[in-house]
């Protein structure tokens, strides 16, 4: 007995450090979860703001491209109308052309944009290059000037230039009335194409063009002028525009490695302390080539910065909360520790009459299991004759079932007979045989009815033979039955034919006073088929329905 107190007394000491312990667990089971479930959102909504950041970029880029092609066409349209470009292409004249060129090509380009003006003669030699006119009598062969002169309409698209760079270039065959006097080429650099993109705030281009359609000695001097990259920055890649002095260090290694072809279009990379969407977006070109892409390197600084924010601010609320949750579950447990010990010494009292009380119970627990032995043999014997009951509750169950099934068999043969007992034959086209055999009472004339005015509908009849040779008798409701049958078959645009009439059957139908307007009786079911196949021949063919 003393044992088993001082065990008692140890748990009870031990309240405290069993619950506080797995509390302590959970919560930071919690915590933990927490700071997973809090990331994957705070990645799931990054993942959707990239997506829709990269499909708005693409969107503002293509309507760029829209918006600036058709600035193109309606610049073109005015040039090709100028009389004086007209009449100093004609006469040859290229002073005159460059006189007038030069000041449209000056309020074009601060207008919109426009970097280059070309006016070529009709065998593609230039004629003159109003941006540079000191170059003139080379063949052009570029794509957009050979799509022109092929088809005789404008011809657009980006085409990369010897520098790396690409441009928009719009080329129109240039006619006065029959004539042509050449082509006229406008061309915006894709830089400013896209200059759409650097308006919006956080944002850097850069494009980025393969080295093998770049020429190093022509671009050098123009990348020391505008400060781009080195050519031996990158392995494959040569910067051909850019709005920062040099690429992160992280998207450097990364562009070395795969080149233009990475495997994701959007990654995210860290430096000089910032957050950044890097985004290639492939630059269509006419030559249907992948020679260049349009990278664009947006600032997510601030967003992950207020993500990081937001994540440690839960995570020191849900420190407080664990702590002041830690602290209260102290207090309690030490009450309800002593409640314990006090309840312990009232408990022990009781258990010992609580012993005694069992002891007692055991003598009448025997005495009442002898009672339950004599009462069981009874409850067997019940059970034996409620078993016998069951059986032949199951056998009634079974024999319904065998009922049930034949008088399912007896309803479907009985569906089959009268199908059997009506059979409506197509004899040809439009031509349609009834054998009536056996006697006819309301039922069968109602199912006849309606079976043969259906078949009717269903095949366009114009013809309905009833052969009535397997009729053993007739009476005057029979008799009213089947001239019924005929006017419902003449009201359907069907003639109706009775054929096999008995000598006892045409008794009675004069007998019974019978009208037979809608019927034409013939003597034999083959002089009836003979009838209709005449008559079919005979009359027009029936149009058939729409469907």
């Amino acid at each position: 007995m003393e044992d088993r107190k001082t065990v008692r007394a140890n748990a009870d000491q031990n309240v405290r450090l069993r619950v506080l312990a797995p509390l302590v667990l959970a919560l930071v089971l919690l915590l933990t979860f927490y700071v997973a479930t809090t990331y994957n959102a705070f990645a799931s909504r990054r993942d959707e703001a990239i997506r829709q950041a990269t499909e708005h970029t693409a969107e503002l880029l293509r309507r760029a491209t829209i918006d600036n092609i058709e600035i193109l066409s309606s610049l073109m349209s005015a040039i090709q109308r100028d009389p004086v470009l007209e009449d100093a292409m004609i006469r040859q004249d290229r002073e005159a052309l460059l006189e007038r060129g030069a000041p449209l090509l000056q309020e074009i380009e601060a207008r919109a944009g426009i970097t280059h003006l070309y006016f070529h003669a009709p065998d593609r030699v230039s004629f003159l290059r109003v941006h540079e006119p000191a170059r003139f009598g080379d063949t052009i062969s570029r794509v957009t000037l050979l799509e022109a002169e092929r088809t005789g309409q404008p011809s657009v698209g980006n085409e990369q230039g010897p520098l790396g760079t690409y441009t928009l270039r719009y080329v129109v065959p240039w006619r006065s009335g029959d004539r042509l006097l050449g082509y006229i080429e406008l061309g915006k650099e894709f830089e400013h194409v896209a200059a759409s993109l650097r308006e919006v705030p956080g944002v850097d281009l850069a494009i980025l063009v393969d080295k093998r359609y770049v020429s190093r000695e022509l671009w050098e001097p123009t990348a020391r002028k505008h400060r781009l990259p080195p050519w031996e920055a990158l392995p494959s890649i040569v910067s051909v525009f850019s709005t920062v002095q040099a690429l992160p260090d992280e998207l450097s290694a990364t562009l070395s490695r795969r080149g233009l072809a990475v495997d994701e279009p959007t990654v995210t990379i860290r430096a000089d302390g910032r957050v950044l969407e890097c985004t290639l977006f492939p630059i269509d070109d006419v030559r249907a080539l992948e020679t260049a892409k349009l990278l664009v390197m947006r600032d997510v600084t601030g967003v992950a910065t207020a993500a990081r924010a937001q994540l440690v601010a839960g995570c020191a609320a849900f420190a407080g909360v664990s702590t002041g949750l830690f602290a209260m579950f102290y207090v309690l447990l030490g009450r309800i520790q002593r409640a314990l010990r006090e309840r312990s010494a009232l408990l022990n009292s009781a258990k010992e009459g609580l012993e005694r009380e069992i002891e007692e119970r055991n003598v009448a627990q025997r005495e009442l299991e002898a009672a339950l032995g004599t009462s069981a043999a009874a409850s067997q014997a019940k059970t034996e004759s409620l078993a016998q009951r069951e059986e032949a509750l199951r056998e009634l169950r079974a024999a319904k079932l065998d009922l049930e099934q034949q008088l399912q068999t007896i309803e479907r043969q009985r569906i089959t007979i009268r199908e059997l007992s009506l059979p409506i034959v197509d004899v040809w086209d439009e031509i349609l045989a009834l054998s009536i055999v056996g006697p006819v009472d309301a039922a069968r004339a109602t199912d006849m009815m309606e079976g043969l005015l259906r078949r009717i509908v269903e095949v366009q009849a114009r013809w309905i033979i009833l052969d009535v040779t397997g009729l053993p008798a007739i009476d005057e409701e029979v008799a009213a039955r089947l001239a019924r049958v005929a006017r419902a078959a003449r009201l359907l645009g069907c003639s109706c034919i009775m054929t096999g009439i008995s000598p006892h059957i045409a008794r009675m139908f004069i007998t019974l006073g019978v009208e037979l307007d809608d019927i034409r009786p013939l003597r034999s079911l083959k002089e009836g088929i003979r009838h209709c196949m005449s008559a079919r021949q005979a009359a027009p063919l029936r149009s058939t329905p729409a469907t």
